[in-house]
């Protein structure tokens, strides 16, 4: 017989022992692989849900907050119209109030220099009239006692 031959008996006697032998546990080894693979992609499976859910609940989140603060945003908006609202209306009111009590200081302070005019034009046609009188009586108060004597008998009975 050839070598080769030899050789080639040995190496698939090798091949079957191995294959015999080795087959259970090279099985064993691959089953084991495959079952930790398919438990490794279970487990990927089941963080990807979660981390979807998770995900979810997040943008839930940022969603009912982003509502919360435009709520807030609106609220405030509002807030601060009707604050401005009761600023002006304040502010007109308060105008007003000292508007009407300037409007009556000036109509006293009118009817007090009017009353100050005709109490000094009372003076001045009183003191007028002394001067007139004193002058008149100065020229005149002799002819005017004399005439008043005269006229005495007349008025006092006739």
């Amino acid at each position: 017989m050839n070598p080769e031959i030899w050789i080639l008996f040995s190496a698939l006697l090798v091949w079957g022992v191995i294959w015999a032998k080795g087959r259970k546990p090279l099985l064993d080894a691959l089953d084991s692989r495959t079952a930790r693979i398919k438990s490794d992609l279970e487990e990927a499976e089941r963080l990807k849900a979660e981390a979807e859910q998770l995900l979810a609940d997040y943008k839930k989140k940022q969603s009912d907050a982003v509502e919360t603060a435009k709520k807030i945003i609106a609220n405030a908006e509002e807030t601060v119209s009707e604050m401005q609202k009761k600023a002006t209306q304040d502010i007109a009111e308060s105008l007003k109030r000292h508007e009407t009590m300037l409007m009556e200081r000036i109509s006293r302070a009118e009817a007090a220099a009017v009353q100050e005019l005709r109490h000094q034009a009372a003076d001045i046609a009183a003191a007028a009239a002394k001067h007139l009188l004193v002058g008149a009586m100065d020229k005149h108060g002799d002819k005017l006692v004399d005439s008043a004597i005269k006229d005495l008998p007349r008025a006092a009975g006739g």
